[in-house]
Order: C-alpha cells, then structure tokens, then sequence
C-alpha cells in the first residue's frame, strides 16, 4: 500500500526538502531584455543597410549634386509668362534596357515644357533627333535604375540637359513622365 505525504518517514521528508534547496536556480535575462537586444541589433542592421546602400551609393553622388544645382537654379526662372509656356510630347518610345539581353523592354512617352513658341518650333524640326538621344539614355539604363524613384529623377535631368544642348538653348522648363511602363 503506498504511502500518502503524511505517512512519510520525517528522514525523508527532510531530504526531499534539501534536494529542492541544492538545485541551482535558473537565472537568465527576463523576456522583455531579450527583446529589447533584439529591437536594437534591428536598429544598428537598419542604419548600416540605410546608409551603405541606399543613401550613400557612390554612383549617384555626384549626378544627385547636380540635380540639386538644377532644382536650386529653376527658381530662378521667375520672369517666364507661364502662359505663353507650350508642351511637347513625344509618345511611343519603347527601349531594351541595359542587362536585360532584349527579354524587358520600357515603353515612355515623354513632355517637354517649353518657354517660347520659337524654341518649341526648332524642338518640332529637331524631333528625330531628340527621339534618339532619349532612346539612347533610356536604353542605357538598367532595370534597377529604370525602378528607383531617385534614379528616374536623375534620369529626367539627364534627358532635359540633353535635349537642351540638342536646341543650343535653355528652354526647357520641365521634362514630364506621361507614360512609363516597364516590362
């Protein structure tokens, strides 16, 4: 018959009680310090990512500065009559980017804001010629740098530099994304 707690010999009862005592208890970081360590492992990982790849890329550095000379000098085109401002558009552009060994294309239609009727007439004569100089810099372009909204910035004003140096004038105001569908 077997013994119940009470029944128990005290000798024994005793030792019981000082095995329980010997056991080494366990001693560790409370839950929410574990997750605390991990949220800041997170944070460093986040910054190093954010600031190696993506802001700090070497490639941009010195187009960006030139986007930003671009952006501080367009406000000083305060004395164009916006109202004698016309828009051209070339429509269908379809390019391979670079990389892509012809299985992606891109497919744009691009706007141009132009300051004087006399310059978008000299735009329209030239138009073969400006419809390749943006097949050329579109085709020049990887699929990663057709994706990024910081690239096709960079891109807008590499293409309005280029058609500004095609029209020997600077007449162009805006360079606009009408259609831009990437395949």
């Amino acid at each position: 018959m077997p013994l119940g707690d009470k029944d128990q010999d005290p000798g024994v009862a005793a030792e019981a009680a000082n095995e329980e005592e010997q056991k080494p208890k366990k001693k560790g970081l409370p839950g929410f310090a574990i997750y605390i360590a991990i949220a800041l492992v997170m944070i460093v990982a986040g910054y190093f990512v954010g600031t190696k790849f993506i802001i700090g890329s070497s490639g941009q550095k010195g187009t960006s500065e030139a986007v930003e000379e671009h952006d501080r000098h367009a406000g000083e085109n305060k004395d164009i009559d916006l109202a004698k401002t016309q828009t051209v558009t070339i429509d269908d552009i379809v390019v391979n980017p670079s990389g892509t060994g012809g299985t992606r294309f891109l497919a744009a239609s691009i706007g141009f804001e132009i300051a004087t009727p006399e310059t978008a007439e000299v735009f329209e004569k030239r138009m073969p010629m400006i419809r390749d100089a943006l097949i050329t810099i579109l085709g020049s372009k990887t699929i990663e740098q057709l994706s990024d909204p910081k690239e096709k910035e960079i891109i807008r004003y590499q293409i309005k530099k280029r058609v500004e140096q095609l029209l020997s004038t600077d007449d162009v105001l805006a360079v606009y994304y009408t259609d831009f569908i990437l395949q």
